[in-house]
């Protein structure tokens, strides 16, 4: 068993320990619950961390997954072009100069206009997960 979960945290970086703790206590809760209405509760907290374990794992293990890849190729590319954009309107009046920032192609726009938003979902839904697992 100790070699499971060695090597389990060795692939997962430890994130599966991040909700053991909360996980037991579900359980725990689960267990002595007085009522079905308690048993329920326990029982929807049980699922909400297991789901929670589950996307952060997945997360974890994949290095090339869409979120993570759309960060790179995406979302950094897009943030530093408006960065480029507000640095040239505050050093153009200042130094007197005329930079100029080329416009992103129309079609590259329409398309980060879709996957920025959902990278940022991505992001945050893992963040929700992990703070569901504490």
């Amino acid at each position: 068993m100790v070699e499971v979960s060695w090597l389990l945290s060795l692939l997962t970086g430890g994130v599966v320990e991040k909700f053991t703790g909360p996980l037991l206590d579900a359980y725990r809760a689960k267990l002595s619950a007085a009522n079905d209405a308690e048993r329920i509760e326990a029982d929807k907290t049980i699922k909400r961390i297991e789901s929670a374990r589950d996307i952060a794992v997945a997360e974890t293990a994949d290095r090339w997954s869409a979120t993570r890849l759309g960060r790179w190729l995406i979302v950094v590319p897009f943030g530093l072009w408006w960065a480029a954009i507000y640095l040239v309107q505050i050093v153009n009046p200042w130094f007197g100069l005329s930079l100029v920032v080329i416009d992103v192609p129309a079609k590259i726009h329409d398309m980060a206009l879709i996957l920025i938003p959902a990278i940022v979902l991505g992001d945050a839904g893992a963040l929700i997960a992990r703070k569901i697992g504490r």
